[in-house]
């Protein structure tokens, strides 16, 4: 399956090949990203970790700042 990602704030745009059933998680380690440091939005709802992406997804991937 396809989808297409975009990394912000990179603001950057890729299209990955990924099998059945992959998991938010999953491409989050694919893409060499911290699971518990990004949060990833399909059309405006983010997704939990455990959600399986579907093929065609265009999928948001935002980097989460926090602190004090």
């Amino acid at each position: 399956m396809h989808i297409e990602v975009e990394l912000v704030p990179a603001r950057k745009t890729q299209r990955i090949e990924l099998g059945e059933g992959t998991t938010v998680a999953d491409l989050l380690r694919r893409l060499g990203l911290a699971v518990d440091a990004h949060v990833a939005v399909r059309g405006e709802a983010p997704l939990p970790e455990d959600e399986p992406l579907l093929d065609g997804d265009r999928i948001t991937v935002i980097a989460v700042a926090s602190g004090g």
